[in-house]
């Protein structure tokens, strides 16, 4: 009976075991599934202040990294190694001509689009392999390891279905290889290596360009979500009140260097709680959110910013022309209203206009704390009125 028992506590033990496996795998499957299908907000990578400061120090890494492509093929020129043939040594210079002339435009032009990263991720790819395939096997085998500054590349600027496609396209060619330096040392082709250490190498090659940069997009993917979540409102995905405090001293910045007025809008819905009693705070968050999708869709015309400061109550600032702003805070009070709505509601808009020859200038940055109080005391009065207007003020 006891020896019954033993048996049953380890049969038990085991089924345990295999569910705390399946249970585990059924996690890391979960994970995989999300990070695979996570939107990828390349704006926030290039623009926000947590971030911002990288960008350039990542550009210089892959400037440099594009420029040492460069290296590498002026070296195996030179090599028995290298490719052979007038067709091969041309497509090898033409190619090295584009590597010098991207990594130029890495380093010194203006900040590239989200195209100019997807077509360097191509380029990376495409032309490197052409390059590699000219290679004697050996050769194409090591030179696999420029796969990973294009992986390091994806792993920071573009999303992680085009990270996949990467690593596909990367794992792919060095099987390939290093198939084929195998079948080369197999026919005594090559004397100086074996085929344990081809497999040994291609294993090394596969850990090091395509396992790494799934971890290290994770990671980043992981603390850039932080970043987001600490200075974005959940609810609207719009800047919350910490969120908004660097971004205004940003525009401040710029208004005051370049000679620009600026303008601070405090919006509030009208009525709100009465929208809370009578449909419920749901239906009251679905106009919140709403309200903010408006609001996003015209500051983005206006290139200023947009945050959640209260239940029911936004902040916008903006830097530009004095008239132009003034007209976007008429359109404010006219788009938030649509009688097609389940819901319509009206809203309460607060400006403060500091213009470019204000003496307010020469406080400093003072003056951003004073225009938003100045634009909720506007917003109080546009309320005490009725509701549905703008009131401004100078400042």
């Amino acid at each position: 009976m006891a020896s019954g028992g033993r048996d049953f506590d380890e049969v038990a033990s085991l089924r345990r075991s295999g569910r705390h496996r399946r249970g585990l795998v059924a996690k890391l499957a979960a994970a995989t599934s999300d990070w695979y299908r996570a939107p990828h907000d390349f704006e926030w990578i290039l623009n926000h202040r947590s971030t911002r400061p990288l960008t350039g120090i990542i550009r210089a890494v892959f400037g440099t990294a594009t420029l040492m492509y460069a290296v590498t093929s002026i070296l195996m020129l030179f090599s028995d190694l290298g490719p052979q043939g007038s067709v091969a040594i041309g497509w090898v210079l033409f190619v090295l001509v584009t590597q010098v002339f991207v990594a130029a435009r890495c380093v010194l032009g203006p900040l590239p689009g989200k195209k100019f990263f997807v077509a360097f991720l191509a380029f990376g790819d495409i032309l490197t392999t052409s390059v590699l395939i000219l290679y004697a096997p050996v050769a194409s085998l090591i030179g696999t390891v420029l796969f990973a500054v294009t992986g390091a590349f994806c792993t920071y600027f573009l999303s992680p279905r085009l990270l996949v496609a990467h690593l596909v396209w990367t794992a792919t060619f060095i099987v390939g290889f290093g198939i084929r330096t195998f079948v080369s040392v197999m026919n005594d082709e090559v004397d100086y290596i074996d085929g344990p250490a081809v497999a040994t190498a291609t294993v090394v090659l596969l850990l090091a360009t395509v396992g790494v940069p799934v971890f290290a997009q994770v990671a980043w993917t992981t603390l850039s979500n932080d970043a987001k979540r600490s200075v974005l409102d959940p609810l609207t995905g719009v800047y919350n009140r910490r969120g908004i405090d660097s971004e205004l001293l940003d525009l401040w910045h710029q208004a005051s260097k370049a000679g620009m007025s600026m303008a601070f809008l405090v919006v509030d819905i009208d009525k709100f709680k009465a929208v809370n009693d009578r449909f419920g705070h749901s239906r009251g968050d679905e106009v919140i959110v709403r309200v903010a999708d408006r609001l996003r869709r015209l500051v983005r015309h206006q290139g200023g910013v947009l945050a959640r400061t209260g239940g029911e109550e936004f902040l916008v600032a903006m830097v530009g022309d004095a008239r132009g702003m003034v007209d976007l805070g008429f359109d404010v009070v006219r788009v938030l209203w649509d009688r097609r709505d389940d819901i319509p509601v009206t809203v309460s808009v607060g400006m403060a206009l500091l213009r470019e020859d204000s003496a307010l200038w020469d406080v400093g940055k003072s003056v951003v704390g004073r225009a938003a109080r100045t634009a909720d005391a506007a917003m109080y009065r546009s309320k005490q009125s009725g509701g549905n207007s703008l009131v401004i003020d100078e400042i």
